[in-house]
């Protein structure tokens, strides 16, 4: 087989296991039904940035007591975190938090893994609050409608570097 040939069924390949990893389609299923669409449904949400007030005002401030009750006490009441000890709790607020990712990696990393002592214990909306509060500690502004707890709606929420 030649060098050219392998490279495209490498290429193929790849694009299938992209496709089987974001989707959970796996040969056999029915492609018109779980396989494209959701990558369409996510493709046509339009893309914003937590510039643009992705949150509510009122959303932070849930976030904020929802913080200080689950999260100050590892990551510190001014998001600085504690690297030593147990927790190991890395900072929430610094330059650059996050940038390149979307706030559903930011939520389902929290929603799975926080609190440290009880991962996955509170309600999606406690920790949808709390992303909330971390943007907008971060320096990202509060907009008119709330975020909801729809992956592919946080998908499209793109984090950037906080302006200076």
């Amino acid at each position: 087989m030649s060098a050219r040939r392998r490279a495209n069924y490498v290429g193929c390949a790849l694009a299938l296991a992209l496709v089987w990893g974001q989707t959970g389609v796996r040969p056999g299923s029915d492609w018109g039904q779980t396989g494209v669409r959701p990558l369409l449904a996510a493709a046509q949400q339009p893309q914003r940035t937590v510039a643009d007030g992705v949150y509510t005002r009122e959303q932070a401030e849930r976030g904020k007591k929802g913080y200080t009750v689950f999260c100050e006490n590892c990551h510190s009441a001014d998001l600085s975190g504690n690297n030593s000890g147990d927790s190991g709790a890395p900072p929430l607020k610094r330059d650059g938090f996050m940038a390149g990712s979307d706030a559903n990696g930011l939520f389902s990393k929290i929603s799975k893994t926080m609190p440290f002592d009880a991962p996955g214990s509170l309600q999606p909306e406690e920790y949808l609050d709390i992303v909330a509060y971390i943007f907008e500690q971060n320096g990202f502004p509060a907009g008119a409608a709330p975020m909801t707890t729809d992956a592919d709606q946080l998908r499209a929420i793109r984090i950037i570097r906080a302006a200076k």
